[in-house]
């Protein structure tokens, strides 16, 4: 493309850089008298059909409009034109003259601490200006900063459609080449942990620039540093610097967004507080001209002492280093002197098995005792209980997490169950060590288990060259005299880190097993390209969310689409102005339904965070009043009215609460009656009350309620109703044609036939159709057997099958009778909640042919 001239000005003069989503170019303006150099940016679409250029076209110019307002700033490129030009989109700014900051940080060589608060100054000031126009930059990194040779500002670039088209990317979405998935949501080491989990906010920006200021300090890169358990950077100053500066990058590079500044704006008034270090010859001057006696007399009352100079090296003390969430208690019980059971997670592919074998090799000729299933399992052994036995005893739980481990239903049932066993174990074995094969934390992950592995330290394997060290270090953990420091369960556990990854065909992203309670915030019409749905049921949601007081609930199977909906029904509840605050119970520690207050306090401290406001639990709960009057208090008193009240994010709006997985509750009798029986009161209380009007709920469960609850006092007898049903063949004809693919009508039946109307299953075939991972005729000839593209699911199905042994005698009647069976209805809600059957009126059918092959073999 060199010397072409683009929309008729700008010529094309080199190439600055390239990627996955286009180039960018060096050009001159042909218009302007002295030809006046620009940068010219060239976003190439994903996809060039009909269908899809519209949303390309539309987010397109979204982003160049924002890139307008930004540009109004002195440090930030000002956009000069945008336009297509033959179905692909151009960006033009103004040409930048300096160096980018990288080549100021050489290798080795550490900064000032005056020239280090220098540049947070001037980062900061732009920052503050890009937060307030409601943008987050998503990449501020060294070379996305460029000291301006005109001034020595600072120039901040790398805006707009490239970045926030970038972050579409990763989801599969506008532009990108054969394997979008490649591209970061920012980088590797400057990017905080909750924008690697996929949901970046203002403080994930002075996170990227807290690791700036380190790497300037210490003259080492990011990924040349450590850190600890807790997710915290072990870092030390090469030259000598302030305790103030150090707290202040400290809080900066906090794990937690939560316990960084709030704005940019309010860390730029924080570092006026940091004192620019005088030169040595202003203290040497100084000192020359003290009295030799006032050098040695003792501070007068009340007058500070004189600080000492800091010591050369400078590491942050243990007082001012980040701390996790929640205080960690002290060590648990030393390990017994024999060797430990380790039981190793891994996927078939050729990598992790590999790594898997290295590491079970390394462990056994170490004394301890690892597990691996695809070698310790014999032929004809009962896979699921010893599955479930050595997850029972093992002292630590290794997770090779690649991309096909991260798609894994059965991998998450692993992390689930693990977790499970924490929660009920006063060691919090097993202990989790996650290990990303060649897997970086900018890949997509499903949402529980994001959420699982919050705030976990995780480790990097790259290449075979990474095998020595990490299986060094997986020794020296498992061979500690004392079991690894547990994170304290105190603190809420929902996560905290919500979504924002999108899991999508276009992407070339396979389906994943759990939904995202959330749509991506400026990329809802691409994460919905393959939502199907299903009339009225939508429009019926939409028009009741709009209701004051209102309740709506969603029942269906699992991987039906019920947390879909609920992300749906949140958007429009956005685009409304509301408030909307989604909760997964799966997310939360076993114990915290073990009593209703605990319940009830991870209830208010959860969306408290999740609506940014600060936890005053302790200043509104009083024991002299039971907890279901506390907690209706905390939201009547201080949620409702903090999130709505004049001058904030929602004023006036409703909050919409979104409540997943309510199913959880049901397992645990001795709360469940007074937890819903306090949603229903709030809903009661709408009708009258302009407070608790403001409050909307969406109440989102698997099953049949199948514990008694008072009929006056149950939420699942009033509001609106959904029964998601299974997909028609209409809808699976249309999905199909979404993913391009033409199926004839007697294979859409035979599909049909096979997993039903499941949606999950459906996309999943469709998908690996669409890839050609397998043929139609490998579809069907394997689907039910360990070997098929269904084995994981089905594998996930039988284990929950094995853990409720009440519930195999009814559904080996079921599978032997033809036309259904009676069974006892609570036994018969549970299997409905796993999808495996259908329930029409008194008779309980298995749901699909492939159910009725796989477990009519294993259950005859």
């Amino acid at each position: 493309m060199i010397g072409k001239t683009l929309g008729g000005r700008y010529k094309l003069i080199r190439v600055l850089g390239a990627g996955n989503f286009g180039q960018t170019f060096l050009a001159e303006d042909v218009h302007r008298p002295i030809r006046a150099k620009c940068v010219v940016k060239y976003l190439r679409p994903a996809r060039r059909d009909a269908a899809f250029l519209p949303l390309a076209r539309s987010l397109f110019q979204r982003e160049a409009q924002i890139l307008e307002r930004l540009g109004t700033h002195d440090q930030i490129p000002r956009l000069l034109a945008y336009f297509e030009e033959d179905n692909e989109f151009y960006l033009v700014q103004d040409f930048v003259e300096g160096q980018v900051l990288r080549q100021e940080l050489l290798p080795g060589c550490a900064w000032s601490e005056a020239r280090v608060i220098e540049l947070l100054q001037d980062a900061l000031g732009v920052l503050s200006f890009v937060h307030e126009c409601g943008v987050i930059h998503r990449d501020v990194k060294p070379d996305n900063l460029i000291r301006r040779q005109l001034d020595h500002r600072l120039v901040l670039i790398d805006f707009g459609a490239v970045k926030e088209m970038g972050v579409s990317i990763g989801g599969g979405t506008l532009v990108g080449d054969a394997n979008p998935q490649t591209i970061a949501i920012g980088t590797p080491g400057y990017m905080a942990p909750e924008q690697a989990q996929g949901r970046p906010r203002p403080a994930s920006d002075l996170y990227s620039l807290g690791m700036v200021a380190v790497q300037a300090l210490t003259g080492l890169s990011p990924l040349q540093l450590t850190q600890n358990p807790y997710g915290c950077w072990c870092w030390q100053a090469t030259e000598p610097v302030s305790d103030r500066l150090v707290q202040f990058v400290n809080k900066l590079i906090h794990p937690s967004p939560y316990e960084r500044f709030a704005t940019a704006a309010d860390a730029l008034a924080s570092l006026q507080q940091v004192e620019v270090p005088k030169s040595f010859w202003f203290r040497l001057g100084k000192f020359l001209r003290t009295p030799v006696q006032d050098l040695w007399r003792s501070p007068k009352a009340g007058e500070a002492p004189p600080r000492p100079l800091p010591p050369v090296s400078t590491l942050p003390p243990k007082a001012t280093e980040p701390k996790p969430l929640s205080s960690p208690p002290a060590a648990t019980a030393a390990f017994p002197n024999q060797g430990r059971r380790i039981f190793i997670s891994h996927s078939s592919h050729g990598t992790d098995l590999q790594l898997a074998s290295a590491l079970q090799e390394a462990l056994q000729k170490a004394g301890h005792q690892p597990f691996m299933a695809s070698q310790s399992i014999r032929l004809g052994e009962a896979w699921a209980q010893r599955i479930d036995q050595e997850l029972k005893q093992c002292d630590f739980f290794v997770l090779l997490l690649s991309q096909t481990a991260a798609q894994s239903e059965m991998v998450l049932e692993e992390v689930r169950t693990v977790k499970q066993l924490q929660a009920h174990r006063g060691d919090r074995r097993p202990f989790i060590l996650p290990v990303r094969v060649n897997f970086p934390l900018d890949m997509p992950l499903n949402y529980e288990l994001r959420g699982y592995l919050h705030r976990l330290q995780q480790r990097f394997w790259r290449s075979p060259a990474d095998t020595d060290t990490l299986l060094q270090e997986i020794l020296d953990l498992v061979n500690a005299t004392t079991a690894p420091v547990a994170t304290s369960s105190d603190a809420p556990q929902e996560t905290i880190a919500e979504p924002d990854q999108k899991n999508t065909f276009v992407g070339d992203s396979a389906p994943v097993p759990v939904a995202e309670p959330e749509l991506p915030e400026g990329q809802v019409e691409v994460a919905s390209a393959f939502y199907i749905e299903r009339p009225p049921i939508e429009q019926r949601c939409r028009e009741t969310l709009l209701q004051p007081g209102s309740l709506i609930r969603i029942k269906a199977p699992r991987q039906m689409g019920k947390t879909s909906l609920m992300a749906r029904l949140l958007y429009r509840a956005t685009q409304e102005g509301y408030g909307t605050v989604p909760l997964s119970f799966q997310l939360a520690d076993a114990q915290v339904f073990s009593d209703l207050e605990k319940l009830l306090r991870w209830l208010c401290a959860s969306v408290g965070r999740r609506l940014g406001l600060e936890n005053r639990l302790n200043e509104y709960w009083d024991d002299i009043f039971g907890s279901k009057y506390n907690c209706t208090a905390y939201f009547e008193e201080y949620l409702l009215p903090n999130c709505q009240k004049p001058g904030t994010q929602f004023e006036g709006r409703p909050l919409v609460l979104g409540l997943d997985e309510v199913d959880r509750v049901f397992e645990y009798p001795e709360v469940a009656s007074d937890f819903f029986g306090l949603l229903r009161a709030w809903h009661e209380e709408g009708k009258n009350r302009d407070i608790w009007r403001n409050l909307r709920l969406i109440v989102v469960h698997g099953t049949e309620v199948y514990i008694p609850l008072d009929i006056n006092q149950s939420p699942f007898n009033v509001g609106l109703a959904i029964d998601l049903p299974e997909f028609t063949q209409a809808q699976i004809a249309e999905l199909c044609r979404l993913h391009g693919l033409s199926l004839s009508e007697e294979q859409l039946q035979d599909l049909q036939h096979l997993v039903g109307g499941h949606p999950y299953l459906i996309r999943l075939s469709l998908y690996h159709l669409a890839r050609q991972d397998l043929t139609w005729q490998e579809l069907m000839a394997n689907a039910a057997s360990e070997t098929g593209l269904y084995r994981d699911h089905l594998r996930r199905q039988w284990w929950h099958l094995q853990q409720q042994k009440d519930l195999v005698p009814a559904f080996r009647k079921i599978l032997q009778a033809d036309n259904g069976s009676v069974v006892d209805s609570t036994i018969g809600f549970k299997l409905h909640s796993l999808g495996l059957i259908t329930l029409e009126g008194n008779l309980a059918k298995v749901r699909c042919d492939l159910y009725r092959r796989y477990f009519g073999d294993r259950l005859h």
